[in-house]
């Protein structure tokens, strides 16, 4: 075999290069592959959150947390759905998460808490505030020639942190919120009067781990897809058949190979009849096909939870451009509504739950789009994503808002039953003026649908009357951050066969794999932490270490 190496990572998002890095330090010789011309894959496109309970971080700001709160919050959120969220993968993510931080903080690695940040469930024991992790703002002049290959997302470059993005909408209204955008501004300008270049959340997640990945002289090969697995006679992986510009190339692999290769959000002929929807709505990686997926399964790897995802409500800007609902939803004065006209969820709910929840409902009565509704005084007060307070002349004449002057026009332009979007709004209207609870379905009433809530907005930070004219109205749909099935491994990351039996040699992690997390998605960074954690758990693996003291 030409090209040997001790250990194949394939993919380079985060799980990828965690990977790669563990196996690297317990003295492997990795190589990660990447099929695309980019490198980051769709963690580089993600908010780049990352959710370790019990962390060292937690300790030094005197958070109470431990693993036994831990375990009882995944317990009843995520229960259990088969091998793939089985205690002992629960254990397994609970006891490598706090120490795959610190050690790569050892390495040059800089963390910062999302102190406010809630897990999502707030009612369930164990439930927390403050357990997400990110990485701190980087220059991304520090990568040096690998920059101008980084998979990059719209936004301008920022020095923004989690914590401070909830702020955005709700400047005009809150004196706190404008100071904390105005942080985020004086730190971007102390970036770029030095020359550095910021970047925040998912970019500078993998940016950071790359600058690991490049310190510790691991190499990534670009344009690299994975053809297929090389197995011996025993049926052991050792090593992979790749595609290059020259032809087909096999690298040894005697330790193993790693399946980081992310979901298949973006394959619809293999996704639609696992999921019923094509990924079209997905903000995924245009790369993210499902190829580790394949080609695990060509070798007897079974697949698990392939109906599950990262679902998140989005809407769709004429040029085609996907805007993933983060606090629109969220604020006082709007409402999800159904073509019936009537509200199924709560709407401030996480992403996934909300997503999910347009599916499920579209099942009895045509929820897909549904519809954002609100009024005009949400309208002036509150940023649309990006769109400004105040401005929707160029939105509604380009289609992407819809406007009327009374209730019925609205409903008349959106194909929604008229009566039923009366009722709904006339519903939540005597609602707000009764102190303000959501009688109906809980919104607001804990500190998570409050978190991209408005401050100033009481009695309840996240639920208000639809009652300012004219309403405006924008289709949602249910897209999602990526697909979450796929491989089936144990608790050290090795891939299962349908029988439980390990394909031996073959690790799985992220959203290549099944999730320990079940169908159900606890806090911010529940898709990103796992897949770090179980991928740093295969290079232990792999090189014969003990995860249990790294």
């Amino acid at each position: 075999m030409a090209a040997s190496v001790d250990f194949v990572v394939v993919g380079s998002g985060a799980g990828g290069l965690a990977g790669a890095i563990a196996a690297k330090l317990n003295g492997l010789n990795p190589v990660v592959i990447e099929k695309a011309a980019l490198w980051g894959g769709t963690s580089a496109l993600s908010g780049g959150g990352v959710w370790i309970p019990n962390n060292h971080l937690m300790k030094r700001d005197n958070i109470p947390d431990s693993y036994e709160e831990a375990m009882a919050y995944l317990e009843a959120t995520v229960g259990e759905v088969g091998p793939a969220s089985s205690r002992e993968r629960k254990h397994a993510y609970l006891d490598a998460g706090p120490k795959m931080v610190r050690s790569l903080e050892k390495l040059g690695f800089t963390w910062i808490r999302a102190p406010k940040y809630p897990d999502y469930y707030q009612k369930m024991p164990g439930a927390k505030v403050g357990r997400t992790l990110e990485a701190s703002n980087f220059d991304a002049n520090r990568l040096g020639a690998m920059l101008h290959t980084m998979r990059r997302n719209m936004m301008r470059p920022l020095a923004i942190t989690t914590d401070a993005a909830p702020k955005i909408p709700t400047m005009l209204r809150s004196f706190n919120s404008l100071m904390g955008v105005m942080t985020v501004v004086a730190r971007t300008l102390k970036f770029r009067i030095k020359g550095q270049v910021p970047l925040s959340m998912g970019q500078t997640l993998v940016a950071q781990l790359m600058a690991v990945v490049q310190s510790l002289d691991i190499p990534v090969r670009l344009d690299t897809p994975l053809k297929e697995l090389v197995q011996d006679d025993a049926g052991r992986v050792i090593g992979v058949k790749v595609t290059t510009a020259q032809g087909e190339e096999t690298i040894a692999a005697p330790r193993g190979v790693l399946m980081a290769a992310g979901g298949f959000a973006k394959d619809a002929a293999y996704r639609m009849p696992l999921q019923g929807v094509t990924g079209e709505w997905s903000p995924a990686s245009p790369d993210d096909t499902g190829d580790g997926h394949k080609i695990g399964a060509a070798i007897g790897a079974e697949l698990a939870l392939m109906d599950s995802a990262t679902w998140y409500p989005v809407s769709i800007s004429p040029d085609g451009t996907i805007n993933v609902g983060i606090w629109e939803r969220t604020l006082p004065g709007s409402i999800i509504v159904d073509q019936s006209g009537q509200r199924y969820t709560n709407e401030a709910a996480s992403y996934v739950d909300a997503g999910r929840a347009m599916l499920e409902r579209d099942k009895t009565v045509p929820a897909v789009p549904s519809w954002l509704v609100f009024d005009t005084r949400y309208r002036n007060r509150y940023f649309f994503g990006q769109i400004p307070p105040r401005v929707t002349r160029q939105y509604v004449e380009s289609g992407f808002f819809q406007k009327g002057e009374t209730l019925e026009e609205l409903a008349g332009k959106c194909g929604i039953d008229a009566a039923g979007l009366v009722a709904t709004v006339t519903r939540v209207n005597s609602m707000a003026a009764a102190g303000g609870v959501d009688a109906d379905f809980d919104r607001g009433d804990n500190v998570y649908d409050e978190y991209y809530g408005d401050p100033a907005h009481r009695p309840n930070r996240s639920f208000g009357p639809v009652d300012a004219a004219p309403f405006y109205a924008v289709r949602y749909w249910p897209g999602d951050l990526s697909t979450k099935g796929g491989l089936m491994a144990d608790a050290h990351a090795r891939v299962l066969r349908a029988d439980g039996s390990v394909i031996e040699g073959l690790y799985v992690a992220g959203n290549n794999a099944a999730p320990v997390m079940g169908r159900t998605y606890p806090g911010a960074g529940a898709t990103i932490g796992p897949s770090m954690v179980f991928a740093w758990i295969a290079g232990h693996h792999a090189a014969g270490a003990d995860v249990s003291v790294c």
